[in-house]
């Protein structure tokens, strides 16, 4: 004890300072205690400057504090480390003996808010977690000591908390020193700690190691989950937490003892993530227990898997829709409000309130209970997955929203706003009144309806809408959609076109052409040949899936129709491109559009006449290119839409005529184009 004094003989501080910097152990000043002793906070002139500080001082009663306090200090002394409790010195005079810490602590320990899911959120439980599981990897590892430390009392008492709510550990007052190259070793030792974290291997072994710190360790993850104590004497079935999350895992029924105010805080992936770890580090058999290097990676993965969602509410706040709203409008999710099944979805129509839109300079400053309100008929997407889903399903439901937060176009579905409490993920969008257009391709007397003039139409919409995604957007913000089909589009009460479901959509990263994925996201009968053989997503991939599109207006028919499949999951394109080359496109056209087509029919201008849709087919054709490098831009495309679409809707439909006029429109466009640029 003598040579460990005389080592720790530069830490020393007097009687004098100490009990001048506590106003002589001002009551007023005790800012914390236990069965060590009263803490007192001071001031303390440290190196020439004032440091705020916790003055821990053995209470003389408590037995064999002596030993406890020159070890905390032993070991602290050795310690430096941003989610380590700062050592500044200590006193041993006149029969005091005084720890002195900085004064960081200042919200208190762990141990005060671990039900309380609004002070303690779960992106600062996450911190939390990763702090101190980086504090002890700091302790166990050794790195630049030659020593390695066993805490052997880590509780959610010992983890204190700053003022910005970081972790940092304290208690070493148990902690037992170890040589680096001795580090798998079980060390003889008592049972000592607290109950409810104690390694149960501790009494079989008769000794602990740096398994024994990562079964406690497990033990705080659970606390944190769960939002409770590790021991609660007066629980008669669960005073224990351990056993009690052990069961629950087992069983999978953890969402029966998770914090229910933290479940809509969580993601599915970081949640996972933290709650796989804190299983591992309740193992029974200590060989069984992650080393912390691994607990630090996976925890700093969960960490950064919930990131995307506080960025989220961070910055669309404005767009959530309480449950209790949503579950109202549709009377708790009644059969009488659900108008179908949409790949993963139940779909609801019903009335909800919002507020009414106005001119951002006279909505600044109002709060929401002063604009005026109005009752708008929206469609609700309930996500419904599995548990083997959930972590995709996650990841495109905030796709999603991301999303349709930045698209502000005529042509792409309106988000009004979302919910994601408790285990629920709901998306709220406008209403389109007259359905998806895949249903018109399954349906003769809907397909009656769309006329060929009509599907011009809605095919500029869609080409629009591309356009903006790939071009217009603001910031020079780039989208690729990467699902462009029949059943993502979806009309209005107009007929007017919007293209719906962003879940599987990406960001063009700035200043490049393209997107290498490991993983190919699309739909077979639609998806780009060079995309799913390279993996190279471009916006042209976007265009390919638009070209099948255009074939399906066409033909009348969907891409998926068994009539094509006898060429492969492509036979449609592959249908079309050889119609194309062998000058036979009144083949593909749908028995609808030739009937209307003819001379004398009672509406002549219903189908489609000639130039138009050589200008249709030519587009349409280049579209499905093969190769990327093949295929128009959407400007290109909307070119040639708005060219098809003049010659249905005039009377022209001789060839030498219409080239003449193609020039004229090729005139207007540009002056067009440059007229735009120029308002905007």
């Amino acid at each position: 004890m003598t040579s460990t004094i005389t080592t720790l003989k530069h830490l020393q501080i007097s009687l004098e300072e100490v009990v001048k910097a506590t106003n002589n152990f001002d009551e007023e000043y005790v800012i914390g205690g236990g069965g060590f002793g009263k803490v007192y906070r001071g001031q303390l002139l440290v190196s020439g400057e004032m440091v705020d500080i916790a003055a821990r001082r053995l209470d003389p009663k408590h037995r064999g504090g002596g030993v406890e306090f020159w070890t905390e200090i032993s070991v602290l002394s050795g310690l430096e480390h941003e989610n380590i409790f700062s050592l500044i010195g200590f006193c041993d005079e006149n029969g005091e003996k005084i720890i002195i810490n900085k004064d960081e602590a200042t919200k208190g320990s762990l141990s005060m808010y671990l039900s309380d899911p609004t002070t303690l959120t779960w992106i600062q439980r996450l911190n939390i977690c990763v702090g101190v599981a980086r504090a002890l990897r700091y302790i166990h590892s050794g790195e630049g000591r030659g020593s390695s430390v066993i805490h052997r009392n880590i509780n959610s008492y010992t983890v204190l908390l700053d003022a910005k709510f970081e972790a940092k550990l304290s208690g070493f007052e148990y902690s037992i020193k170890q040589s680096v190259n001795r580090m798998d070793r079980v060390v003889l030792s008592e049972a000592v700690g607290t109950k409810g974290y104690m390694d149960p291997s501790i009494v079989k072994t008769r000794g602990v190691s740096h398994k024994s710190d990562i079964y406690s360790f497990g033990v705080v993850l659970c606390e944190i989950l769960c939002g409770r104590k590790a021991f609660i004497p007066n629980h008669v079935d669960n005073r224990f937490l351990a056993p009690l999350f052990i069961f629950h895992y087992e069983n999978k029924s953890l969402n029966n003892i998770i914090h229910p105010d933290l479940r809509h805080q969580m993601t599915r992936r970081s949640l996972t993530r933290l709650y796989e770890v804190a299983y591992s580090c309740l193992k029974e058999d200590r060989v069984q227990r992650p080393k912390m290097n691994d607990i630090v990676i996976e925890l700093e993965k969960a960490f950064e898997l919930q990131q995307p969602l506080e960025n989220l509410i961070q910055n669309m706040e404005h767009l959530k829709i309480p449950l209790g709203d949503i579950m109202l409008a549709t009377d708790n999710f009644s059969e009488d409000y659900r108008i179908g099944y949409d790949d993963f979805c139940n779909l609801y129509i019903a009335e909800i309130e919002n507020f009414e839109e106005e001119n951002p300079s006279i909505k600044e400053g109002r709060s929401k209970d002063e604009l005026p309100r109005r009752r708008n008929t929206i469609l609700i997407k309930r996500i419904l997955l599995s548990e083997d889903d959930s972590e995709t399903g996650e990841e495109m439901f905030y796709t999603e929203i991301k999303m349709l937060d930045v698209c502000k176009h005529p042509g792409i579905v309106k988000l009004i706003g979302f919910s994601n409490e408790g285990s629920e993920m709901i998306l709220v969008v406008e209403q389109h009144c007259n359905g998806i257009l895949l249903s018109y391709w399954n349906n003769t007397d809907m397909r009656q309806v769309l006329t060929w003039e009509k599907r011009l139409k809605i095919c500029l919409d869609v080409a629009n809408a591309l356009n903006y995604l790939h071009t217009e957007m603001e910031d020079q913000k780039t989208i690729i959609h990467r699902d462009i089909r029949s059943y993502n589009i979806a009309l209005d009460e107009n007929f007017g076109a919007k293209i719906i479901d962003f879940r599987r959509s990406v960001f063009l990263p700035p200043n490049d052409d393209y997107i290498l994925h490991n993983i190919i996201y699309g739909t077979r009968y639609y998806i780009d040949p060079e995309y799913k053989e390279t993996t190279k997503l471009k916006r042209e991939s976007d265009v390919y899936n638009f070209g099948v599109v255009l074939i399906e207006f066409l033909c009348g028919k969907s891409a998926s129709d068994p009539i094509y499949l006898k060429d492969g999951e492509q036979g449609m394109a592959i249908m079309a491109r050889r119609c194309f080359r062998e000058g036979t496109p009144m083949e593909m056209i749908d028995p609808i559009l030739k009937g209307e087509s003819c001379e004398n029919s009672v509406i002549p201008q219903r189908g489609p006449k000639k130039v138009s849709l050589e200008k249709f087919v030519k587009i349409a054709h280049q579209c499905i290119a093969q190769t990327q490098d093949q295929r128009p831009t959407m400007k290109v495309v909307i070119r040639e839409l708005q060219k098809a679409l003049f010659f249905q809707e005039t009377h022209l439909d001789v060839v030498h005529v219409a080239d003449a006029v193609e020039e004229s429109i090729e005139l207007n466009l540009s002056r067009e184009n440059s007229v735009m640029s120029f308002i905007f």
